[in-house]
């Protein structure tokens, strides 16, 4: 069957430390980029992150030890090897950014995203992409309660994405009950798949949209989410 490359599939980022499974999802992504890889975008989550920057809990070695046997450290240390060569982020020019966590307070360019792998830990970008949230309450940044990253405002929002000339920042991240929630002026839209057991959130959700097609906030992108 003909591969039709206009269609992609972006995933937000964190695929290991979620359970039992964690190694089957890392094989059905992997096994999706390996058949379909310029229509498959993995992005770098915070379980995905550098060693000085590890989630807790990090229970991929236990998974992996319990699916493999003796050969797990093999296994882990294969895939963490993969962490790097992960999408920081995707741009839709004058559209969308989309990444995994936060915005960089001070990034004003795609290239400040695009190097974050490289100016990490000499500059603050790949920490805050990958673990920092957004809030109502902040003006500026704030310490993050996950010890990691910032919580980050609306006038931080609005000055990234204009310096980017981008409308709506996509990401994952951050339990939503309901799978997705809008923030920041309609310029945020978060995504969560995961449901139940740990964060109890009843609902997943996804995006499904054409990505030439433009809205002016992420209001207007609530027909095209889908909760399951």
């Amino acid at each position: 069957m003909k591969k039709d490359e206009s269609l992609c599939l972006i995933f937000l980022g964190d695929y290991g430390d979620r359970g039992e499974f964690s190694a089957e999802v890392y094989y059905v992504i992997l096994k999706l980029k390996l058949l379909y890889p310029k229509q498959i975008i993995l992005m770098r989550g915070n379980h995905e992150g550098p060693m000085d920057l590890l989630a807790s809990p990090h229970d991929l070695p236990t998974q992996f030890e319990a699916r493999f046997g003796k050969k797990w450290h093999e296994v882990y240390d294969e895939t963490i090897k993969l962490f790097p060569h992960m999408y920081i982020s995707a741009s839709v020019e004058k559209r969308y950014l989309i990444i995994h966590g936060g915005l960089p307070q001070h990034a004003r360019k795609l290239k400040d995203f695009a190097r974050a792998n490289e100016t990490h830990p000499k500059t603050s970008f790949l920490e805050e992409i990958l673990w920092s949230d957004p809030s109502e309450e902040v003006h500026g940044v704030y310490p993050s309660p996950r010890g990691a990253g910032r919580y980050f405002g609306n006038d931080v929002t609005q000055t990234v994405l204009n310096a980017l000339d981008v409308k709506i920042l996509i990401r994952g991240h951050e339990p939503c009950s309901e799978g997705f929630q809008i923030s920041h002026d309609g310029r945020i839209l978060t995504l969560f798949s995961r449901k139940g057991e740990p964060y109890n959130n009843p609902h997943g959700a996804y995006l499904d949209i054409t990505l030439s097609d433009e809205y002016p906030t992420a209001n207007h992108l609530l027909p095209y989410i889908h909760q399951f």
